[in-house]
């Protein structure tokens, strides 16, 4: 639920108190990157009270908006579809859609042209703002398109879920030419996954957009758009789970205070009705203790639940049946000193990944330190045919998606690096449980990977992101709203090791979301154009040409870069 815009919204929070005093007119430059990727500069800036000031018209124009002007009344009004700005000179109030609204800064003229607040035109129409000490410049990234466009008529088999400037749409691929269907309108919408059959997409929603806000409730929608409803009226809590073998949804939801407490509930919803109507339970653990994490078993019939450490009990592993009996997976350590709270001790375990065959647990030890955790934590297997210590892997970001076991559960493909930069220092790595958990580095000298995913056909190859390590971070790449990692594309992995890239493209596109058919013959794939917005494309693995399906996806590149909660699900039909 965060983002790089509420990274960049807290940067620029603690900058604008180091931003030194300028001259009236300083030789700042603002460029502004378009929805279609072209880059426009506005020269001409004014800087005044640690607030920049851009030409109206320059501006409206750059970021596709229309300015009239009212000479009698010093007025001029901005509109870009059905948003609409009136600024007055001198004043410190704006009229936006009806509402007044104070500036920071009021609006002035230098010689012939009015200047207007550049943070709060650009951000009333959608785009974001972002200032760059090393090269006194200032970016702005418009909005990406209004709505997703269906690109190719012919039949593809899958089924799409998508979210386009926070709203859900989905995309029935087996019927030709079908638009998209429009599920919800305003606030924010986060795809959490179909379900076994194809029946139903479960997604988190809140009415609100606002950064930060965690007002998210969970919802269920029927493939073909209808029959939305809430599933709980709790806020829901941590990342809800299908069964792997029926339409049951295994969740857990915050208290009613602020905060992102757990009520202390796994609670399990059933949708095996046809129409909305569902069942939930509640399965009570021990001492009403709170829940981390959950995953569901391969055989569906009981989940592995996280129960984080505390004054009362150590950082537990436990597997719950669906009646609610708990038996214990794994204990580690001892429960928090009284009085102390101890931040370099493993506080949870995250990221539950069962192998298929339901002998190994993969997850993340997470420390008491959220400074530390986001920095990479301890990757380990647990055999549950063993009584040995956990298998210990090295470090990673705790991301569940990063966590891929083979079909036949004899290899773990994951993603390895310190520092929490998605782009920077994370090597494919793979866990070969036949040899003893032997580790092997299937990284690249430069190269950054991400999102492992395996083939479902025998020899089972593995789908993995790759592409030129990039810093975007730092303020020395010229970001500018461009892709994070230039250039990347998906790329397989034999059995035996040869790897070789599937797609390819302009270099400042990125490829993301690898998905291959359960036959194998069609890989759909994510192509960014910016580092918000792309379009899902398809072409057989075996050589082929790209096909271009739909445009106007558009999300949140998540913190650091990681792209969770991701833009897109595919429900592959057979």
């Amino acid at each position: 639920m965060s983002s790089l815009k509420h990274f960049i919204s807290l940067l620029l929070i603690l900058l604008a108190g180091l931003i030194p005093a300028a001259p009236a007119f300083a030789e700042w430059t603002a460029t502004v990157t378009t929805a279609d990727s072209k880059l426009i500069n506005i020269e001409g800036l004014l800087f005044q009270d640690n607030r920049v000031l851009a030409p109206a018209r320059s501006l409206a124009a750059a970021l596709q908006a229309h300015v009239d002007w009212d000479s009698a009344t010093g007025t001029a009004t901005v509109t870009k579809g059905s948003d609409t700005i009136q600024l007055v000179y001198g004043s410190g109030e704006a009229i936006k859609n009806s509402r007044r609204v104070t500036l920071d800064v009021p609006v002035q003229m230098a010689g012939d042209r009015l200047m207007v607040p550049l943070r709060f035109v650009s951000e009333a129409l959608h785009a974001s703002v972002q200032y760059s000490l090393l090269n006194d410049t200032v970016t702005v990234i418009s909005s990406p398109p209004e709505k997703p466009v269906l690109e190719y008529n012919s039949s593809f088999p899958a089924r799409v879920a998508l979210t386009n400037n926070g709203d859900l749409w989905l995309v029935d691929g087996t019927k030709p030419g079908s638009g998209p269907v429009q599920v919800t309108r305003g606030g924010t919408a986060e795809i959490e996954g179909w379900s076994p059959d194809g029946r139903w997409l479960m997604y988190r929603y809140s009415e609100s957009s606002k950064d930060y806000d965690d007002t998210y409730y969970l919802w269920a929608v029927k493939a073909d758009g209808t029959g939305a409803f809430q599933i709980d009226p709790k806020r829901v809590h941590g990342t809800p789970a299908w069964s792997p073998k029926t339409n049951i949804i295994a969740y857990s939801t915050q208290s009613s205070k602020e905060g992102y407490e757990p009520d202390g509930n796994l609670k399990l919803a059933f949708l095996d009705g046809t129409d909305n109507e569902k069942t939930t339970t509640s399965l009570l653990l021990p001492d009403n203790s709170g829940v981390d994490c959950f995953s569901w078993a391969p055989d569906g019939k009981s989940l592995a639940v996280s129960i984080p450490r505390s004054q009362k009990q150590p950082l537990l592993i436990n597997r719950v049946d669906l009646n609610g009996e708990s038996a214990n997976l794994l204990t580690d350590g001892q429960p928090y000193p009284a009085g102390e709270y101890q931040y370099l001790l493993n506080r949870s375990a995250t990221g539950l990944k069962w192998s298929p065959d339901g002998r190994y647990l993969a997850y993340y030890m997470e420390p008491g330190s959220a400074s530390m955790t986001a920095d990479g934590v301890n990757i380990q297997v647990l055999d549950l045919k063993q009584t040995e210590p956990p298998l210990e892997l090295g470090s990673g970001l705790g991301y569940a998606q990063w966590l891929a076991w083979s079909p036949d559960s004899t290899r773990l493909a994951y993603i390895r690096g310190y520092g929490r930069d998605a782009a920077v220092d994370k090597r494919l790595y793979i866990a070969d449980m036949q040899a003893g958990g032997k580790i092997i580095d299937c990284g690249g000298a430069g190269q950054v990977d991400s999102q492992p995913v395996w083939s479902l056909t025998k020899p089972y190859g593995l789908l993995f992101c790759r592409g030129k390590e990039n810093n975007w971070m730092s303020g020395t790449s010229n970001f500018q709203g461009k892709v994070l990692v230039p250039g990347q594309r998906i790329w397989s992995m034999t059995a035996d090791g040869e790897k070789k890239s599937l797609t390819s493209g302009q270099a400042d596109t990125a490829d993301y979301a690898p998905r291959l058919s359960p036959d194998g013959s069609n890989l759909f794939y994510l192509r960014l154009q910016r580092y918000d917005n792309g379009s899902l494309y398809y072409k057989p693995p075996a050589g082929g040409r790209e096909v271009e399906l739909i445009r106007g996806i558009t999300g949140s590149p998540g913190f650091y870069g990681s792209y969770y909660p991701e833009m897109l699900c595919i429900y592959m039909v057979r």
